[in-house]
């Protein structure tokens, strides 16, 4: 008897199923908070970072996790044992980098962690309750979909190119001109065939659009909502009376 997997059937867990407003709330406020606090907020900062990483385990990225979470080991060492013993210019470029890369990089794992938790239909019918205009939902609705697309075109290329045996260490020139050449082509076939297949979904219908799937605020929508608040409050509070 062969077992097939219902299409119907949402095999996410609990924290991959969040609802898509409370997923772009998350990527805005720990992006914002990250990238505007000071060294004051470092509690905050390493709160809100251990944070992100653990949201790559609930998408099941456990390779992902790791190199994520090795990059951080690596420029907290650079900072601690580093950054102090160096002198001159080389101290100046080497603490921005860091300082900069520690800030921007969780929000780039929590919006990596939207795109690729988040199906396009759910993504569509929350902005439709949020009574976005349609100008804006369709080109966000295409672009939400464009870039895990494009990750898999990519890594569908890199496999093609070890079968063949061609890396960066045995042809550099062939593994830029067979990767890079196919990629450029299949994104501009690629943003075609999702603007068509926006079309098909009948997004741009002026009438209201039915949706099986359900998106609503559940109880760790609710809480998570609330945490957000809650740093935000803090987030002010500690700017004003620091200013």
């Amino acid at each position: 008897m062969k077992v097939t997997a219902d299409p119907l059937v949402d095999y996410r867990n609990i924290v991959a199923k969040l609802d898509p407003r409370t997923k772009i709330a998350l990527t805005i406020t720990i992006s914002t908070i990250l990238i505007s606090s000071g060294s004051s907020q470092s509690i905050l900062r390493i709160c809100l970072s251990l944070f992100s990483l653990s949201l790559l385990l609930s998408i099941h990225k456990i390779s992902l996790f790791i190199k994520c979470t090795i990059t951080f080991l690596v420029l907290i060492l650079i900072q601690n044992f580093v950054v102090p013993y160096s002198e001159g210019m080389f101290k100046f470029v080497l603490l921005a980098f860091v300082g900069i890369f520690m800030n921007m990089f969780p929000g780039f794992i929590v919006g990596y962690y939207t795109l690729f938790s988040t199906k396009i239909s759910e993504f569509i019918a929350a902005m439709e309750k949020m009574k976005l205009p349609r100008n804006i939902i369709i080109p966000i609705s295409v672009i939400f979909r464009f870039f895990p697309t494009i990750a898999e075109e990519y890594r569908n290329i890199n496999y093609a190119m070890k079968m063949r045996g061609i890396t960066f260490s045995n042809n550099f020139l062939k593994m830029i001109e067979y990767r890079m050449i196919p990629l450029i082509i299949s994104v501009v076939q690629i943003g075609n065939d999702l603007s068509f297949t926006a079309m098909t979904r009948g997004v741009d219908s002026p009438y209201k659009r039915t949706n099986i799937c359900v998106v609503r605020f559940k109880m760790l929508d609710i809480f998570l909502l609330i945490v957000l608040i809650m740093l935000w409050i803090i987030y002010f509070k500690e700017k004003l009376f620091n200013d």
